[in-house]
């Protein structure tokens, strides 16, 4: 599966009203055109810095418009940087329920586009796996939210997302509970940012 497929089915299963908060997108070398926000106040995200600030946007969001669904997309790196234990805590504590997609490819892209940036033509540019720049193995996310009361659910299959996202959509809107949907997609490494 590739972060295209995912935006796209991510984009038809968000509804005009819904808060996005993306820190996977841009990272992921994405084109944003695959979601269309067209309501003021739907679309948030950071012009730069600050690696795993989404998930306090996320709860700052929902806490703000506490009616509205709140979708955090982030990267698997980003997730990690967001200390996801704390959010998912402050999610079920506050009842703020969030859905958190993340743009898992098990890779530091923002590191590897880093040291690209500082030395294009350095060892990391020739190696096909540079140091410090892989996330296997990839943690299992979806736990993660389960110790907080939230729902987590895996997918490798592109079948499976779309029924994914809308149950954990589902556990948001109904239940009123956070869900995680843990998207492995294929590793690549982006050689410009």
């Amino acid at each position: 599966m590739n972060p295209h497929y995912l935006c796209a089915e991510l984009g038809r299963a968000l509804g005009e009203d819904d808060i996005l908060v993306n820190e996977a997108i841009r990272n992921a070398g994405v084109v944003f055109n695959q979601i269309v926000r067209t309501r003021p106040g739907t679309s948030l995200g950071f012009s730069g810095g600050g690696l795993g600030c989404s998930a306090g946007l996320a709860l700052g969001a929902k806490l703000a418009a506490p009616q509205r669904t709140v979708v955090c997309a982030v990267g698997d790196g980003a997730y990690m940087f967001g200390n996801p234990t704390p959010a998912h805590y402050v999610s079920e504590a506050m009842r703020l329920p969030v859905l958190w997609v993340v743009f898992n490819n098990a890779r530091w892209a923002a590191v590897h586009r880093a040291t690209l940036s500082m030395y294009p033509k350095g060892s990391a540019a020739k190696m096909s796996e540079p140091f410090f720049t892989t996330l296997e193995p990839s943690p299992r996310f979806e736990k993660i939210v389960e110790a907080s009361g939230g729902v987590g659910t895996r997918v490798e299959d592109p079948a499976e997302l779309m029924p994914a996202l809308e149950r954990a959509m589902r556990v948001v809107r109904e239940e009123k509970r956070q869900a995680l949907v843990n998207v492995r997609l294929q590793a690549s490494y982006v050689k410009t940012s």
